[in-house]
């Protein structure tokens, strides 16, 4: 009998020593910590701005550049043997609610890309306001991706607790051509094509948001 009881005991020992050791095996931690959801409001570009794509076209008083930058958001895009790119600053309304505002335009002629950099009041989706540096690329004709006209990106890099961020973050949207936003999600602004990608979605995303007129 005691035999009996001591080989339940040692089997039971053993079990509770393999759960324990399960609970105790260090998991691995992810790559990037996601947003539960959207952080910001959806804010893709006017449709008037938008429209710019289909005939981007640089003022007399343009000057030249090397690469779009909004703060610690810069894509290049210079090529091999190119002088730079046409730039200039105007009034764009770049997020869709109605208002202009001040932001540099740069003109990749070579991709066929225009991108518009500014600083932009980004509304968060659990409340308040907070002034984000944001960089949008809008897809002209014949853009090297094969991209429809007018769709494009917004990459809008949010500091540690703007927008309940806990760590800086770039927030990305895509958008069609009629300004619905298509995808949204931490992202990232591939350095070799100047587009943007998505790497991870919210578990709860808000998508599929017009342009305002």
């Amino acid at each position: 009998m005691r035999s009996m009881q001591g080989s339940m005991f040692a089997a039971m020992a053993l079990v509770a020593l393999g759960a324990c050791a399960k609970e105790k095996a260090p998991e691995a931690a992810p790559a990037a910590a996601a947003p539960a959801v959207s952080p910001v409001v959806s804010s893709p570009p006017s449709a008037a701005t938008i429209a710019v794509a289909t005939a981007p076209a640089a003022p007399k008083a343009a000057t030249m550049a090397t690469s779009a930058s909004s703060g610690a958001l810069v894509e290049n895009t210079a090529q091999a043997g190119d002088a730079g790119d046409s730039t200039w600053v105007a009034q764009a309304d770049v997020d869709g609610d109605g208002t202009a505002q001040t932001a540099t335009f740069v003109w990749d002629d070579e991709r066929r890309i225009l991108f518009i950099a500014t600083d932009d009041d980004e509304v968060c989706a659990a409340g308040g306001v907070a002034t984000a540096n944001t960089l949008t690329a809008l897809f002209a004709t014949g853009n090297t991706m094969g991209a429809p006209v007018g769709s494009g990106w917004t990459a809008t890099l949010l500091d540690a607790t703007e927008c309940g961020a806990t760590s800086p973050i770039i927030w990305g949207e895509r958008f069609d051509a009629t300004g619905m936003v298509t995808a949204s999600g931490v992202a990232a602004i591939d350095p070799a094509t100047g587009d943007l990608v998505i790497a991870m979605m919210p578990s709860t995303d808000t998508t599929a948001t017009p342009a305002a007129n």
